[in-house]
């Protein structure tokens, strides 16, 4: 059985959650070592709207042989929603965005191991 049946789908969207948020946390800390170069613009990826169609599956590509490799859909969702605005960099606003960024993908991480801790409770406990 999948682990993803187990906790009705959570886990996988944790998952992608997670890996959109190192994307995320790369492109603002790009932002940071461009902000003296010259003509350098803020570049961000919707985190919301990126989820929005990772959940509803609208990231997902359609598969015409069953053979083709299917694509991650956080990679399709974020390449079509990446942002370049055409503003400098501001660094307060970065660096807010980056210790943001970095809280979400603790919290995350940390719901992903609650929801082990709790089948290990109830593997070990049901045994007794």
């Amino acid at each position: 059985m999948p682990i993803n049946k187990l906790f009705g789908g959570n886990i996988e969207v944790m998952r992608q959650a997670l890996d959109l948020r190192g994307k995320r946390q790369g492109l603002i800390q790009s932002n940071i070592a461009n902000m003296e170069t010259p003509g350098y613009t803020v570049q961000e990826i919707p985190f919301a709207k990126v989820m929005q169609r990772v959940v509803s599956g609208q990231g997902e590509l359609a598969r015409t042989n069953s053979r083709h490799i299917a694509l991650d859909p956080v990679a399709s969702a974020d390449s079509r929603e990446f942002s370049g605005e055409a503003r400098p960099v501001d660094i307060d606003e970065e660096m807010l965005k980056l210790s943001e960024n970095q809280l979400m993908y603790q919290i995350a991480t940390r719901l992903i191991g609650k929801k082990f801790e709790g089948l290990k409770y109830a593997i070990d406990e049901g045994g007794k």
